[in-house]
């Protein structure tokens, strides 16, 4: 494209902007708007059950909650519960891949942290696991 059919795209579409700052909203359909505010009322009474929950569990005696599965749980709890277990999980995963394999765009982690490899690094070429392991049975 040239550039004076640039320029007349981009007046166009600043037009086009323009009369959409000075229309006036649609209104939002009675049943949609229903459907928005039935899910909101349902996850704030999830939210409320699960407070009520937790707070239930943290009432209880000390006996009560010892253990190996009632620290579990409490420790799930206040994570945040599977989804955010889940979460977790997949970004512990996705940091370590990236570290051990960082993709071509990032410095690669052994040499930011001035550690050379190279065959020098070893005190002969010609040592491989069997000759040590049997110097060392010797």
């Amino acid at each position: 494209m040239d550039p004076a059919d640039l320029a007349a795209a981009e007046l166009a579409l600043d037009g086009l902007f323009a009369s959409a700052r000075t229309a006036a909203p649609v209104p939002l359909p009675e049943g949609v708007e229903q459907a928005i505010l039935s899910e909101a009322a349902a996850t704030q009474a999830a939210i409320l059950n699960r407070q009520a929950l937790a707070s239930d569990l943290a009432s209880q005696s000390a006996e009560a909650r010892s253990g190996v599965f009632a620290g579990m749980r409490e420790l799930l709890a206040g994570l945040g519960g599977w989804p955010a277990l889940g979460g977790l999980a997949t970004a512990s995963a996705a940091g370590l891949w990236i570290g051990l394999a960082p993709p071509a765009f990032l410095p690669d982690p052994v040499s930011l942290a001035g550690i050379e490899l190279s065959e020098d690094s070893l005190p002969e070429d010609s040592y491989d696991l069997a000759v040590v392991l049997s110097e060392e049975l010797e």
